[in-house]
């Protein structure tokens, strides 16, 4: 009978979960009901956002570049440059599995990753067309402190640039506090530090300073500045590849 009650609990601790290779996985509720309520405080279902750029090379040269972004109720992203003159027009779309591209004066959009990026610097495309946390990771709870929630995010999505990402989450606020990111065990790829919490609209909190450290490029830094967001539905059209090099016409 204690076997078979074992057995029982073991089961319902069991979840499907978002997996490959038609394989099973244990979720940690915990850490998932973490990781949504951080995505819940940060991003509405639908969005759009400006925001600026700044990378910083090694012999101290800075750039800026602004942006807009937008994210649909399915989790789709596109992000637009529109300053400075010589970047302007630059598109991508994510669509959750496959990234598209368009530079101005191309006939076509061509197909990216996440590892590469349309604004250089320390910022991959990843970084930049990031909406919410848990439609691309399962999270485990590893410990917490007086003021900090301390998660592990794995990858459910392929071709994300790391193996693996720690989360330090701000328990005022719910929203990240810090993301290392992890090549493989004991390998620090990147690191993102978050800074500066603002209220949104709609009881909504969400750093307004994301501060970028390439380990493996320690001089080259990235800060990604929030000039303003806005719970605007963008239109269901933006959201696809024939329009990627249009974005301008309802980002702006």
């Amino acid at each position: 009978m204690r076997k078979r009650s074992s057995l029982i609990s073991l089961l319902f601790l069991i979840i499907l979960a978002p997996w490959s290779h038609e394989s099973w996985a244990v979720v940690d509720v915990e850490g998932q009901n973490i990781l949504l309520k951080v995505d819940q405080t940060m991003f509405p279902e639908s969005y759009r956002i400006y925001y600026v750029v700044e990378n910083t090379t090694p012999d101290r040269r800075k750039s800026s570049i602004s942006l807009f972004s937008a994210q649909n109720k399915s989790g789709q992203m596109v992000v637009l440059i529109v300053d400075p003159p010589q970047l302007r027009g630059r598109s991508a779309l994510w669509d959750g599995s496959v990234v598209w591209t368009h530079m101005p004066g191309e006939l076509e959009p061509r197909k990216s990753e996440l590892r590469q990026s349309i604004v250089g610097g320390v910022f991959n495309n990843m970084d930049l067309l990031a909406g919410p946390f848990h439609l691309h990771h399962q999270a485990q709870a590893e410990r917490e402190d007086k003021d900090f929630q301390y998660l592990k995010l794995t990858p459910t999505t392929k071709g994300v640039p790391y193996a693996f990402m720690t989360m330090k989450v701000d328990k005022k606020f719910h929203v990240p506090s810090e993301l290392v990111q992890y090549a493989r065990e004991n390998e620090v790829f990147k690191r993102v530090r978050f800074e500066d919490v603002k209220g949104m609209a709609r009881n909504r909190y969400r750093p307004a300073l994301m501060q970028t450290f390439s380990e493996m490029n320690p001089l080259y830094r990235s800060e990604w500045r929030l000039g303003t967001q806005d719970e605007k539905e963008v239109p269901p059209e933006a959201f696809t590849v024939e329009f990627l090099s249009k974005l301008g016409h309802v980002l702006k």
